[in-house]
């Protein structure tokens, strides 16, 4: 879908407004945790400057 934010998860492109909630609570879980990982290193990054 054009313009919507996707997350890649084991080499499958998922849109998190569609199917977040299908998702079995492991993804769920891993992409918590992803996103976690992202946000710490934008942070650290940023702290850098």
């Amino acid at each position: 879908m054009p313009g919507q934010l996707a997350l890649v998860i084991d080499q499958e492109a998922v849109v998190p407004a569609a199917v977040w909630e299908m998702l079995p609570p492991e993804q769920q879980l891993q992409v918590a945790l992803r996103l976690a990982r992202l946000l710490a290193r934008l942070v650290e990054a940023a702290r850098d400057e």
